[in-house]
């Protein structure tokens, strides 16, 4: 039976040569080998301690894991979150060339500009499975700067474009390049750390984008403002040349410091015996190694078990519930009732500020307490609050504010949820990488379309049927939420008595040792 906890020997991934023998490290459970023939099931990993919510490590963790997962953080999380703030800076770039000059030096006085979405949104949803399938297959800690090193390239080419049309090629390869990181990133952290550990660690890398959203405008300003016509470059090209150069140096702090993974380590930062407890601690979360990709695997995967459908039909609900924070409402509404431009850049900006400390916070208390489904459903029941007040309208503005604010939760849950799929999914990483970008590629697939029938321009800012379609939304969550944990239940409980020694039948453990 192949494991994470067998005796093995660490191999250099630059020279291929075996560096030394790797320590066995005693476990206590064994990770069951993926068959086929049958659906992706994990064996129960025995449930994580309590710990306080304000302590940065589990009371469990030895002295030599908690320098092992602070290696882990430097290497691989500041990576992340810079490399996520890059692909948020480039996408908010277009609609801010768009108004700064690219209009009218490309002649796009149509509807060029949706087309130019449309076709970004093209490149990121269709390659958005493959790309994270295939990341799976070669050393993430060259295939995911290499990406990130060629989404830079192509969002620097956008700069010499002349006509509309190189700009539509561009944006389709950018979007290929950079869709795939998000659902890939959740993927490379479940590779490294433990259930009780990612909750907090992808709401960290999962704010990068409220804080991207927020730092781009005055980015982009003072882009326009200072480097408007230098070398002759008009000032909407250098918001392109600015991305680049933001990019590049991101790309390769990927390429030095990135860890790779437990089966296939980078050794630059750290040692053999890092490996082995690091390969340990994912033994000990039935988290298994890599394969080899096979149809017959994918066709199991979606069609035999529950985790692929329910877990896919649970993110389309999720993904659409923030259409409040994505529709601009509250801008709508202030500008209506006669607030100043920058008077309303600044009241806006307490959203952001709401989802980031939302998801920092539902991150250290789900970890903590390992409370996904109760935050789940306490951030449901927020916002349907928050959509009722909405729908009504004709409520204090104070409570209005407070509404509108309140709805910045929605989004808190993101690494909540992915973070639950990672531990679901441990039995096979490719069934993890398969179902986390379906779970994404749902998500914004819809969300390229339903907007235009449910938050309509001429409703704002009043979306009546918005607001509506948000507390539906919530309310199939909260219903979806029961059904994924009563399969979750089920399956961890008949795992638990398939390994419990019955009418003298061996265990897992003897099973392997045999």
């Amino acid at each position: 039976m192949t494991s994470f906890s067998e005796k093995t020997h660490v191999v250099d991934e630059k020279t291929g040569s075996r560096i030394q023998e790797a320590p066995a490290y005693q476990q206590t459970h064994v990770v069951d080998t993926y068959s086929e023939d049958e659906p992706v099931t994990a064996s129960p990993a025995p449930p994580p301690a309590r710990q306080k919510f304000w302590h940065y490590f589990s009371p469990e963790d030895t002295p030599a894991e908690r320098r092992l997962i602070l290696k882990l953080d430097g290497l691989i999380m500041v990576f992340l979150f810079l490399a996520y703030w890059g692909k948020v800076l480039d996408s908010s770039a277009t609609g801010t060339a768009y108004v700064s000059g690219m209009k009218e030096d490309l002649r796009m006085f149509g509807n060029e500009l949706n087309y130019l979405n449309t076709v970004y949104l093209c490149g990121f949803i269709t390659l958005q499975i493959p790309m994270t399938m295939l990341m799976t297959r070669f050393s993430v800690n060259y295939f995911l700067p290499a990406a990130d090193l060629l989404w830079g390239i192509f969002t620097l080419v956008q700069y010499t474009s002349t006509s509309v049309k190189q700009l539509y090629a561009f944006r389709f390869l950018v979007g290929m390049l950079g869709g795939f990181f998000f659902p890939a990133a959740m993927w490379y952290m479940g590779c490294w750390y433990k259930r009780n550990e990612l909750s907090r660690r992808g709401a960290f890398f999962f704010i990068a984008s409220q804080v991207g959203g927020m730092s781009s405008g005055y980015i982009q300003a003072g882009a326009y403002a200072h480097l408007n016509g230098v070398h002759g470059i008009e000032g909407w090209r250098w918001l392109y040349i600015i991305c680049f150069a933001a990019t590049i140096p991101i790309a390769f702090v990927g390429f030095i410091f990135l860890p790779g993974t437990p089966d296939r380590p980078n050794l630059r930062f750290l040692t053999a015996d890092d490996i082995a407890l690091a390969r340990a601690r994912m033994a000990s979360e039935h988290r298994q190694p890599r394969q080899k990709i096979t149809i017959k695997i994918i066709r199991n995967v979606v069609f035999k078990g529950w985790h692929f459908w329910v877990l896919v039909a649970f993110a389309f609900f999720f993904s659409q519930a923030d259409g409040v924070t994505s529709n601009s409402g509250l801008p709508l509404w202030l500008k209506q009732q006669g607030y100043g431009v920058e008077a309303i850049n600044t009241i806006t900006t307490a959203s952001p500020a709401v989802t980031i400390v939302s998801s920092i916070v539902w991150g250290i208390v789900a970890d903590a307490y390992d409370a996904k489904g109760p935050l789940i459903g306490l951030t449901a029941a927020l916002n349907i609050f928050a959509c009722v007040c909405l729908a009504i309208w004709d409520v204090p503005v104070g409570l209005k504010f407070f509404a509108f604010y309140l709805t910045g939760t929605a989004n808190a849950i993101a690494s909540i949820i992915y973070s639950w799929a990672n531990e679901i999914c441990a039995g096979n990483a490719e069934e993890r990488a398969l179902v986390i970008s379906t779970m994404n590629t749902i998500g914004n697939a819809f969300g390229a379309w339903l907007p235009i029938f449910v938050w309509k321009t001429v409703d704002a800012p009043r979306y009546l049927v918005g607001y509506n379609w948000t507390i539906a939304l919530n309310v199939c969550m909260v219903s979806m939420l029961f059904v994924l944990s009563w399969f979750w239940n089920r399956e961890q409980r008949e795992a638990r008595e398939a390994e419990s020694p019955a009418q003298g039948s061996p265990t897992l453990a003897e099973k392997s040792s045999a």
